[in-house]
């Protein structure tokens, strides 16, 4: 009896340390000197807010999804996000954005009490595609808008970005997802910076 309860006990033990998952996380990229000029004749930072991000339905999971056709996606077992994904880029975005327009500050979704109400512009972003296949290309659609301080709506968008993976596995098809989301920040930093100037508080 002994020695089948032994076994046992490492059979369990070697399946606790044999997990082959692995976790990966969205993470802003270095400024590489591209930001904006400062926005003329400001007198004071505006706030601006990343967020709420929308994503589909079949990327809101743990699991990181690659495309396997125009009609078919995989869901890995093994490969996963640290953070939920909404959460992760809407971090990102903020991150990116803060870097291009350091005159400003900006903040990622969720905030409450005073910081909602301090916001002077508010970027909503809702994700239409955001994958792709290790090995290959991954591509990010989505459509952004930008409210004013007052709710109104200042301008409204769709972009789309591809790049090009570099190389095989799940880190580099990451890597280049962190890329489209620095070619939106771009945009979003562009569009920011062309913006009316901020009712002063």
């Amino acid at each position: 009896m002994r020695p089948t309860v032994a076994a046992l006990a490492l059979l369990l033990t070697g399946c606790a340390v044999s997990d082959s998952t692995r976790y990966y996380m969205l993470v802003p990229l270095a400024t590489d000197g591209a930001a904006p000029a400062a926005t003329a004749g400001a007198t004071a930072p505006v706030v601006i807010g990343i967020g709420p991000v929308v994503i589909p339905s079949y990327l809101d999971r743990s699991q990181i999804v690659t495309r396997t056709g125009p009609d078919r996606v995989e869901i890995s077992a093994f490969h996963r996000w640290a953070e939920p994904l909404d959460e992760a880029i809407a971090s990102t975005l903020a991150s990116d954005v803060a870097a291009l327009a350091p005159a400003d500050r900006v903040v990622a979704f969720p905030w409450r009490g005073a910081m909602a109400r301090s916001l002077d512009y508010q970027v909503l972003v809702v994700v239409l595609r955001f994958d792709g296949a290790p090995g290959s290309d991954v591509m990010l659609d989505a459509r952004w808008r930008i409210l004013g301080k007052d709710g109104r709506e200042v301008l409204v968008r769709r972009s789309t970005h591809t790049e090009a993976t570099g190389g095989s596995g799940f880190g580099p098809m990451v890597t280049a997802m962190n890329r489209t989301l620095r070619a939106l920040s771009q945009e979003i930093a562009r569009a920011l910076q062309a913006r009316p100037a901020a009712t002063p508080r």
